[in-house]
């Protein structure tokens, strides 16, 4: 059964900016850009690297080790590096905090 967890306090994640968090033992990077609000696994497949730190663009999210593109949505890459997605969780906000859904 999957459960939601209170994340974060919305005015602890930048307007455009990012936000590593544990919960759970997952580490799951909270994204907010223009695009909307994201939570993605904190862990590049390609080389296993945190993508905390990457650049965000639209949809996307750059890892800040080798560039490895990754749509927020649905976690899919883009170009040779991997094929492998990360994993997206269901976020939203609830009053003045960010709750993400984990799968049961």
């Amino acid at each position: 059964m999957s459960r939601e967890i209170r994340a974060a306090a919305l005015a602890d994640l930048p307007e455009t900016g990012t936000l590593a968090v544990t919960l759970e033992g997952e580490a799951i990077l909270l994204v907010r850009s223009p695009a909307g609000l994201f939570a993605i696994e904190n862990r590049c497949s390609h080389a296993r690297q945190e993508l905390a730190g990457g650049r965000v663009r639209g949809f996307h999210i750059f890892c800040p080790a080798h560039g490895v593109r990754f749509d927020l949505r649905t976690g899919c890459p883009s170009g040779e590096l991997t094929k492998t997605p990360v994993r997206t969780f269901p976020v939203r906000t609830e009053g003045r905090d960010v709750v993400v859904t984990l799968p049961g």
